[in-house]
């Protein structure tokens, strides 16, 4: 009799553990392969998102060849230099050349723009006085500089409690608690009977009143110098007033000459940056300016050569008026004009791939007005959000 075997079938092998674990292993790793490709490929292709949009702010590179920062080094290195200008017409690109100027020459400067601080400026039923562009060149100016450096200015500022102020209120805290113990004590104090016996074994008491002592004298100290920085504005007596000649001139700038020279004094600034001062045509602030200038380098309390930079389209002077007014002037070549715009539209258009949908007549045709790189940017920012949108 033969005997019948029956095998079984080929499941031990295929539930083996190990082979488990190496299947998984495998499509973990296939997974891990193809997300890298996919990452890879992205990284490689500029995304489209990324370069869809562009700010219109300044760049830091618009001189790669160096030449104005060539100029500019020339002329801030100048022991002769004080005023300098950068002339060109809107939309040359002169805040784009200073701020490549200070990325690569980086110095302290302190920038004063008219534009931000003055925008009903553009209003052209409004004209803008002279005190009004003062003022707001003394804000900026006075305002670039932290409040605890300038601690005698009359300008008083906000100022927020910093890391020290806890131990300054447990210093007055103590204080105060140390003058009312010796209030206290005032007979013992008068009658000398309070420092009895002079040793070591009245230290408390002799602790206390040499921390009041120090105390008061600090207080003094503190309202001593604020006191500087108070000014009689005018005094009522009923129907007659009493106020200072200084209040009646036209020009708040030489007002308020002795805070600009504080300023200088207590700050390391050695640029001053004037933009957007040329809009209000109005030749007597750089007069101003100027006088400012030579009065602060001619300060002996300023250590060093303070030096302005003035950003202004050609016309603002005549050839003759603005070679005795800067002692260095740098000509802008506007990086843009009716004739090479073109060749920024097709920039514009081949960064979001719109080289087959653009009819080159019509942007020739419609080029020619346009002759400024904030504008032709803006333009197609604003195609790329109506695409998206529409």
């Amino acid at each position: 009799m033969k005997r019948m075997v029956v095998r079984a079938p080929m499941t031990a092998r295929n539930s083996n553990p190990f082979y488990d674990r190496l299947r998984a292993l495998a499509r973990w790793s296939a997974v891990r392969l193809e997300t890298t490709a996919a990452s890879l490929k992205d990284y490689a292709s500029p995304a489209r998102t990324g370069s869809q949009f562009v700010d219109l702010a300044p760049t830091d590179e618009a001189d790669p060849d160096g030449v104005y920062a060539r100029a500019l080094e020339k002329a801030t290195a100048n022991p002769r230099v004080f005023n300098i200008a950068l002339t060109g017409p809107y939309g040359s690109g002169k805040s784009s050349i200073i701020r490549t100027f200070l990325k690569r020459h980086p110095r302290s400067a302190l920038h004063i723009s008219l534009a931000a601080f003055l925008p009903e400026a553009g209003d052209p039923k409004r004209e803008v006085s002279k005190q009004e562009i003062e003022r707001s060149i003394l804000q900026q100016l006075l305002y670039g500089a932290d409040a605890d450096k300038l601690p005698l200015s009359r300008f008083k500022r906000i100022k927020s409690p910093g890391f020290w102020s806890k131990f300054w209120s447990l210093y007055i805290l103590l204080g105060f608690t140390a003058l009312w113990y010796l209030f206290a004590e005032r007979a013992s104090v008068l009658s000398g009977v309070y420092f009895e016996p002079f040793a070591l074994t009245n230290w408390f008491k002799l602790a206390v009143f040499g921390f009041a002592a120090i105390f008061l004298w600090t207080a003094f100290q503190y309202f001593y110098v604020a006191s500087f920085g108070v000014s009689l504005k005018s005094i009522s007596l009923k129907n007659v007033e009493l106020s200072p000649s200084a209040a009646d001139q036209a020009s708040i700038l030489n007002r308020h000459l002795d805070e600009i020279v504080y300023f200088f004094q207590s700050t390391k600034y050695k640029l001053v940056v004037v933009e957007d001062l040329d809009r209000f045509d109005n030749p007597d602030i750089f007069v101003s300016l100027r006088e400012i200038n030579s009065l602060v380098n001619g300060s002996a309390g300023v250590k060093r050569r303070v030096q302005f930079l003035y950003a202004l389209r050609d016309d603002m002077f005549t050839n003759t008026d603005r070679t005795k007014f800067f002692e260095f002037i740098i000509p802008v070549v506007p990086i843009i004009n009716s004739s090479n715009s073109i060749d920024m539209v097709l920039k514009q258009g081949t960064r979001l791939a719109l080289e087959d949908r653009l009819d080159s007549r019509f942007l020739r045709e419609v080029s020619r007005y346009l002759n400024d790189l904030r504008l032709i940017s803006n333009i197609f920012n604003e195609y790329a959000i109506y695409n998206e949108s529409l």
